[in-house]
């Protein structure tokens, strides 16, 4: 019986046809080519594309990436030479493309913009933040632009009119097109952000409700919010240890979550796949695959109550443990853990070292400090009261201890800002246990005297004819809300003293932050909320800025 000749010899100048028609080119094998004995096309996975040569896995997954994030010109090739095309020529056609396109949405007309600014090379400066975005680490400098006097008529859009009970958390979309607000009463609500107007309202359910209706909604009081990055899901974690998911195209309830033993006090969404990470009172960080609507893991390791956590692009979160006085970065991918120190103490030769400026780099961040105050007589204002609150607690010999860490917001994936009790804000590096910077008493002390009619107490002090007064001990506002705009020099902080302050990083080597601006708000800020948005339709580096404060007013 002869021997079939396919089989004896192997494929040698046979490609793989779509469809069974004809062959899909016409090219002839080169001399190295015909000398080497053809070899079966191995498949990956039952799929049935391929590329032309073979690559390295990283390699092919690098250009898949590309090609989902920038897509692919359908008009640019045809499928028989999208067929032939290397791993290596598919990377050119991608780069090509999205240079093309970062091109196209730098363009400006001459009659807009002079000649200066035309010269300025817009897409080297997208190209160069991409990379270095990419990099995990902050880069883009926008904090100076929020250097200008605050006026609080005309900057403010305020939602009301919707909670039953004060609001406790509060989130932007990705989109920037909807807010949602969190509440003590348990309900949810979407908001029009242009124009304020209330979209929908989940209201919260009645803790007694029978299945299926005690999974429609929170029970009680709702905690915390995250949307993911692609504006299709909202997460809620409450006091009810339920976590529940919602679609926000289409306004409806999709699953909740139990696996909680105590309080959800923090969600947040990992940047550009929807996996979302909470934490509980119950100590305990867990893992959730949205998409899917399915649970994926537990991290363990915090001694006492978990009350922030927020995370990035890479496959790690950063929480804070409260009275355990710890700062953790879960590496997740190593099934890793880092554990920070907190605990700073607030005392005289710290408010003395802070006060002093004899270091060289002291002094060259006041100088820039400085030149920001003189755009901003408000911020001098803040500036010069902070330094007086410095000398008279050192005068004092006032300390305050940090008992408990409370908030944190990531400025990129190696740096990031907490608060807690003691009202100082401390900046952290994966570098160090330690943290690399602290700002005392950020936002002041609580009032020291009070009336006898609401605290009784022997020690009271008379000031003539007024009415008796006491003196209560100096105890500072601890830190209630974070909120930083990720990979750039801004961040925000709130406490109860009625402003929500912006801090700018300090360029060079010199770790620490400076005052910028402050923003009026009237009561107790329960949460923060920010987000960078694009000008539609445009890669432009430059982004406009939305901030969504969380407000429990005083009756």
């Amino acid at each position: 019986m002869a021997k079939d000749r396919f089989l004896a010899q192997g494929v040698t100048g046979t490609k793989r046809q779509r469809g069974g028609g004809k062959p899909t080119s016409s090219r002839k094998p080169t001399k190295d080519q015909a000398k080497r004995p053809g070899k079966p096309r191995k498949h990956h996975g039952g799929s049935d594309e391929e590329g032309g040569d073979d690559e390295s896995d990283n390699e092919v997954g690098d250009v898949n990436d590309l090609e989902h994030r920038y897509g692919t010109d359908e008009n640019d090739m045809s499928s028989e030479d999208e067929f032939l095309e290397t791993a290596a020529e598919k990377r050119l056609r991608l780069a090509k493309s999205y240079i093309s396109k970062v091109k196209a949405s730098t363009e400006m007309d001459a009659d807009e913009y002079d000649a200066a600014q035309i010269d300025r090379d817009l897409i080297a400066e997208r190209l160069t933040s991409d990379a270095r975005e990419r990099s995990g680490k902050w880069s883009r400098r926008i904090a100076d632009q929020f250097a200008y006097p605050v006026d609080e008529s005309s900057m403010a859009r305020v939602l009301k009119n919707g909670h039953l009970l004060p609001v406790t958390c509060v989130a932007i979309s990705p989109n920037g097109q909807f807010v949602y607000s969190g509440s003590k009463d348990g309900s949810l609500i979407k908001w029009q952000r242009e124009t304020g107007r209330k979209l929908k309202v989940f209201k919260g359910q009645k803790k007694k409700n029978p299945a299926p209706n005690h999974n429609l909604g929170h029970c009680d009081h709702i905690l915390s919010i995250a949307i993911s990055s692609d504006n299709k899901y909202v997460a809620t974690g409450g006091r009810d240890r339920r976590i529940h998911i919602w679609s926000v195209d289409e306004d409806r309830h999709l699953i909740a979550f139990h696996q909680h033993k105590d309080a959800v006090t923090g969600v947040v969404f990992r940047r550009g796949i929807n996996h979302l990470y909470s934490c509980s009172a119950d100590r305990m960080v867990k893992m959730w695959n949205v998409d899917e609507l399915a649970y994926m893991d537990t991290l363990f390791g915090h001694q006492d109550i978990i009350l922030s956590i927020d995370a990035l692009q890479r496959e790690q979160a950063v929480t804070t443990g409260s009275r355990d006085k710890t700062l953790r970065l879960w590496k997740i991918a190593d099934e890793a853990q880092l554990v920070f120190r907190g605990g700073s103490t607030t005392d005289q030769n710290r408010i003395t070292k802070a006060l002093s400026e004899g270091k060289q780099d002291a002094i060259e961040a006041a100088a820039e400090v400085r030149a920001i105050i003189e755009q901003n007589p408000s911020t001098a204002l803040h500036a010069e009261e902070y330094r007086d609150l410095l000398r008279s607690l050192a005068a004092e010999n006032t300390e305050f201890c940090e008992e408990s860490v409370d908030v944190v917001a990531m400025i990129d994936e190696e740096t990031y800002v907490t608060g807690g009790d003691s009202g100082a804000l401390c900046l952290w590096s994966v570098q160090k246990k330690k943290p690399v910077f602290i700002h005392h008493v950020a936002h002041g002390v609580q009032p020291t005297t009070a009336s006898t009619d609401t605290v009784s107490t022997p020690a009271v002090e008379t000031d003539g004819d007024s009415s008796p007064a006491i003196r209560l001990p100096t105890r500072s506002r601890w830190i209630t809300a974070l909120a930083a705009v990720p990979f750039t020099d801004l961040f925000f902080s709130a406490s109860s003293d009625g402003l929500v302050r912006l801090w700018r990083m300090r360029p060079g080597k010199v770790p620490g932050f400076d005052l910028v601006n402050a923003i009026p708000v009237a009561g107790f800020v329960n949460g923060l909320a920010v987000r960078e948005l694009s000008p539609e339709g445009s890669l432009s580096v430059r982004k406009d800025i939305v901030l969504a404060v969380a407000v429990a007013l005083a009756e």
